[in-house]
């Protein structure tokens, strides 16, 4: 058996999910969805003759150039070439997804999501190299399984424009993920399209699943016989044994370690459980978690947390009653209601203790708000999206949103001093510090004068600011408040920054894939205060480990090692 295998790649179809035909009632229905997508009165039969046709000799050239397009240029070129192109590119993806389901139907292995999470527990890093003519269905599959975050890489043809047996597909693999071939192994179904390019591509192990509905053989070519076949892709935990290792109270990463956090806003979706998060923070190069305000008390018991360092805790933590139940029923700190008022004052005492019992010294505070009425803000960013923003209407619209807030404002602010006059009474008592973040929504608290006036009520070791970049960038285009402005006003009482990017008004993107100003915010940051990536769940681990990199270039983090 070889040894010292950091990695293991996986093909996609044959080897985590299988296909079977689809029924000729399905096939009709998916044909005649996209004859209606594309306006026409073409005959079902006659179409799917047509694109029968074309589909195997694009298949022909792609195999014999070892080249793949991505779906527009697949139905502008080969599919649909005799049609509109505008028509066929605005509906590229809708037709390759309708054309897919139409011929087959993909079934997940049961055994696949439980063997991908546990080579990933075992400490193995993960990657998928996979030809297809779909840039969205291997995704949108791991996600659905709940183990999109286990993968490092997913290279597919279409998206990359080469496919197998090319070896520089995997190769590329390797490359982004950051490991040597020698330490990798590859699994997949077909000696041909498998074996062959992991071998010339230096891999050290191979590994087919054999198709239970053909005859058994092995290849002719010494080549092209695997390292090993498999029956049921359970026995790949036979031949790969845990190989992770916990050093200090993290996991051992795999790369460099950065001087920042992860946020737990990553782990929805992306693993099944919590401690899979921490695993894969921790191979990222994190030594450090943000628990956010989507964790609640089931998936904090699901994690031995003193195994990790925590370093800040972003209210209501454990999220036992949710944030937009917290919001409709008015359970904020900023409510003028006295009974709602101590609603959210408990939510976020729960975070205090929660705090103090993991040591965590700081709490990240929402603030509340003036009023839930997102109407006028929706009509302004729709103005915006648009390319609006220098009409009366978007003008009208903003300067009744600034007077509207200005009316409400006086006794909200004043519930929420009152408040954090008792929380920071509270806080006191087990060493916890509380932030008060910048907001993504007009109507929310603070202003920039509101957030002087708040940080006023105690000293800086007690009460500070958390810079949220996406969210200061958004008011910014909106209108609203200068971006650089929160820095230069409230540098000096940074806890914590919140670092994401922004692409138009919609934030919360890995850096480097918008165009946030990421150089001028370092220049504002205080050496102490801590560093939390905060992306949504789609984003992928790649993703994640560029915008790192993006952070280190402009100073906005330190690596650590």
């Amino acid at each position: 058996m070889k040894e010292h295998m950091d990695a293991i790649l996986f093909d996609m179809g044959g080897t985590l999910r299988s296909t079977n035909k689809r029924l000729r009632e399905v096939k009709k229905e998916k044909i005649h969805e996209m004859i209606v997508l594309l306006g026409s009165d073409f005959n079902k039969v006659e179409f799917i003759k047509l694109l029968k046709k074309r589909a195997r000799a694009y298949k022909n050239w792609a195999k014999k150039t070892l080249l793949e397009l991505n779906e527009v240029e697949l139905w502008r070129r080969w599919m649909l070439p005799d049609w509109p192109s505008d028509k066929v590119s605005r509906h590229a993806l809708q037709l390759s997804q309708l054309w897919r389901d139409a011929t087959v139907k993909h079934i997940v292995f049961p055994e696949t999501q439980e063997t991908v999470l546990a080579l990933f527990r075992r400490g193995y890093r993960l990657g998928l190299v996979s030809n297809t003519t779909s840039s969205i269905e291997v995704p949108r599959l791991l996600e659905e399984l709940g183990i999109a975050g286990c993968f490092e890489a997913v290279i597919l043809s279409c998206v990359v424009g080469i496919r197998k047996p090319d070896p520089s597909i995997l190769l590329m693999a390797v490359e982004r993920m950051g490991v040597r071939p020698e330490r990798c192994a590859y699994i997949g179904d077909q000696p041909c399209q498998d074996v062959a390019p992991a071998r010339k591509a230096g891999f050290a192990r191979t590994v087919i699943l054999r198709d239970h509905q053909k005859p058994p053989s092995l290849p002719q070519d010494a080549e092209l016989i695997p390292d090993n076949t498999i029956d049921n892709l359970k026995e790949l935990l036979e031949l790969f044994p845990a190989r992770s290792k916990v050093k200090g109270k993290r996991l051992e990463a795999d790369g460099p370690v950065y001087e920042a956090s992860l946020s737990t806003m990553w782990a929805k979706s992306n693993f099944p459980m919590l401690g899979d998060f921490f695993l894969a923070a921790g191979r990222l190069g994190f030594p450090k978690i943000e628990l956010n305000h989507q964790v609640d008390s089931g998936m904090l018991g699901s994690v031995n947390l003193d195994k990790y360092e925590i370093s800040s805790l972003h209210e209501p933590c454990p999220a036992d009653i949710p944030v937009e139940t917290l919001k409709k029923r008015d359970w904020m700190i900023s409510s003028l209601d006295e009974d709602c008022r101590q609603q959210g004052m408990a939510a976020i005492k729960r975070s205090i203790d929660l705090a103090g019992a993991l040591s965590v010294r700081t709490v990240v505070v929402h603030a509340g708000h003036v009023s839930l009425e997102l109407i006028l803000e929706k009509k302004l960013c729709h103005l915006f999206n648009v390319g609006l923003t220098n009409t009366v209407e978007y003008q009208e619209t903003k300067s009744f949103m600034l007077e509207r807030r200005l009316k409400l404002s006086g006794p909200c602010l004043e519930a929420v001093g009152k408040s954090l006059k008792e929380l920071l009474k509270y806080a006191s008592r087990v060493g916890v510090h509380l932030g008060l973040e910048n907001r993504y929504h007009y109507f929310d608290i603070p202003t920039q004068d509101e957030m002087s006036a708040l940080l006023a009520l105690a000293e800086p070791d007690r009460l500070g600011f958390i810079y949220d970049v996406g969210h200061a960038t958004v008011m910014d285009r909106l209108g609203f408040f200068p971006n650089e402005m929160w820095l230069k006003r409230f540098g000096g009482r940074i806890l914590g920054v919140h670092l994401h990017d922004v692409i138009g008004i919609s934030d919360h993107y890995s850096p480097g894939l918008g165009d946030v100003d990421f150089r001028m915010v370092a220049g504002y940051l205080p050496q102490g205060a801590f560093r939390t990536i905060e992306v949504m769940s789609f984003t992928t681990p790649e993703q994640i480990k560029t915008g790192l990199n993006k952070l280190v270039d402009t100073g906005c983090v330190n690596l650590i090692l």
